[in-house]
């Protein structure tokens, strides 16, 4: 016998009112594999194997108890699964799910106080990267966890002035419903990728005086950006840099690089020596993750050195991942050129603000006399062609400075890591989480 409307729709009906936190940990529970265990006590102390989504779970009946105050049966279901994959989230937690006599799904929670997945959440909010296994934290389900937990922080916290409410109906995945709203003057949704984003901002159109969509990672090809009146599109590490000074930057690059923490980070002496050419380094593949972070953090403003190196190496990033995705046949990346006006921005900054150790110049490409803007970072030459700031520096040109010769587009990955280590050096209360 198999319990009826066990989805987490169904759940939510009488569970609106929950914290979004605990929402969102019910929405990622495996709801399919639950609808197909047989109840029946006949079945007690033998495991169900339940294939869903491709990976196998083993459900054991381990307990059925009548609850005369609640009227109810509670059923306890061990449920074990390899979590194999980024797809999957392993398992080996007891839940107690409740049904009525005639068998119709009431509720469903955690044997434990405290769920997994909410105890790895407080670990990282903590910044208690050790007390993460990295083994059970590389799935999708934290990611999405996360993520929405952390849009929701930084979103809080970027509008506090504003009474703002969690709507019930939001959903991690898919839906309509904004995840924060006040009334109908504001609606504020959330999507990981830009694309989705843009098309949840413009299906809200006039739901609110003003709709905020708020996005983790660019989606890396065109697609429709137009908006309509009154509403907008922002990535959750731009809001998070202006208004709230990157206090959950870590947090935001965590998610960007795929979960990776903040202490799987190379050797700082041993990129400065490549980055300075002191050291030959094989060639280093532009991942999805470094696009991501790249792409992130060319949204911020600058007001520092460190700051203008760590963008600058993200532009290189951005600028060697281009012309690697052109060259397998993706002509519509060219897009992502827009990053050479943030360069071109970067090089006023540098001109008006004349930061110690930073140097700029232009030279003339030949045979082309197209000019090659120059920023020299404490001896690391970063270059970029048809940056429009270049022209006005090879017009007025009085410095004699000359390239170091160090090219840094084979190695982009490699300058990410280390301007990052420069920017963010790890302190006495981190060092050792």
């Amino acid at each position: 016998m198999r319990l009826r409307d066990v989805t987490f729709a169904s759940w939510l009906q009488s569970h609106g009112q929950k914290d979004p936190e605990e929402r969102w940990l019910r929405e990622l529970y495996p709801w399919p594999v639950f609808a197909q265990v047989d109840i029946d006590a006949k079945r007690m102390g033998r495991p169900q194997r339940i294939v869903y989504d491709g990976v196998e779970y083993d459900v054991t009946l381990n307990n059925v108890r009548w609850q005369p105050k609640h009227g109810t049966y509670r059923y306890r279901l061990l449920v074990e699964c390899d979590g194999l994959g980024w797809h999957s989230r392993s398992f080996s937690d007891e839940f107690d799910i409740c049904a009525t006599p005639d068998g119709c799904f009431v509720t469903l929670f955690h044997a434990k106080t405290q769920e997994p997945l909410e105890k790895m959440a407080r670990a990282f909010f903590g910044r208690r990267w050790t007390d993460i296994s990295t083994d059970s934290f590389k799935t999708l389900a934290v990611s999405r966890f996360l993520a929405a937990a952390i849009a929701g922080q930084v979103a809080e916290e970027a509008f506090k002035t504003i009474p703002l409410t969690h709507c019930p109906n939001a959903r991690l995945i898919g839906g309509t419903a904004p995840m924060l709203a006040s009334g109908s003057d504001l609606w504020i949704g959330y999507r990981f990728f830009s694309e989705n984003a843009c098309d949840w901002a413009r299906r809200s159109t006039g739901k609110a005086s003003r709709v905020v969509a708020l996005y983790f990672a660019d989606t890396k090809y065109q697609f429709k950006t137009d908006l309509p009146a009154g509403t907008e599109v922002q990535a959750i590490a731009q809001l998070d840099a202006t208004m709230l000074g990157g206090r959950h930057e870590d947090l935001i690059r965590t998610l960007l690089r795929g979960l990776e923490l903040p202490t799987e980070t190379p050797d700082q002496e041993q990129l400065e020596c490549i980055v300075l050419g002191h050291t030959e380094a094989p060639l280093a593949p532009v991942t999805e993750a470094d696009v991501h972070e790249a792409l992130a953090a060319l949204k911020r403003l600058c007001g520092s050195k460190a700051e203008l190196r760590y963008q600058l190496a993200s532009a290189v990033v951005v600028n060697a991942w281009i012309e690697s995705e052109r060259r397998l046949g993706f002509p519509q990346r060219k897009k992502f050129y827009a990053f050479k006006q943030k360069v071109h921005s970067l090089a006023s900054w540098v001109a008006e603000a004349r930061p110690p150790g930073v140097e700029l110049w232009a030279e003339a490409l030949l045979p082309s006399g197209a000019p090659v803007l120059f920023v020299r970072v404490d001896n690391v030459d970063f270059s970029f062609r048809a940056i429009p700031f270049a022209r006005r520096l090879l017009a007025s040109r009085t410095e004699n400075l000359k390239w170091k010769g160090v090219r840094l587009k084979p190695i982009a990955p490699l300058v990410l890591a280390w301007a990052r280590g420069l920017r963010n050096p790890p302190t006495a209360s981190t060092a050792g989480r």
